[in-house]
């Protein structure tokens, strides 16, 4: 079982006009990316089981906590949260590691960003 402790350490990423608090985990597995996307009002942390079985299955574990929540950027307009928005900021994290493409997994309102 992963404790608290365990969650890595997050980095923030420029992507699409906001900056993202990202969590990572087996990023030396290059090749394999996943992408876990929370729900509401959930932070990338309500991954922090399963990045570690991920990581150890092959992937690198991307876990960002989307526009307004976290450390993410908050910006002010409601409009900036629209769903074109949020898919654009999965886009732009995908090529800021420099991904064509990735597994994306999604639950609640991440679900429907995925």
């Amino acid at each position: 079982m992963t404790n608290s402790s365990d969650f890595p350490k997050p980095t923030i990423v420029p992507v699409n006009g906001v900056e993202l608090e990202v969590f990572e985990a087996g990023r030396e597995n290059k090749g394999k990316p996943i992408v876990l996307c929370h729900g509401w009002p959930e932070h990338a942390y309500s991954w922090r089981h399963l990045m570690p079985v991920l990581a150890e299955a092959g992937y690198h574990v991307i876990a960002p906590n989307q526009r307004g929540y976290g450390n993410s950027s908050r910006p002010a307009e409601v409009t900036d949260y629209d769903i074109e928005h949020l898919s654009g900021d999965l886009v732009a994290l995908l090529d800021h590691y420099g991904y064509e493409d990735a597994t994306f997994v999604g639950h609640d309102w991440g679900a429907f960003v995925v």
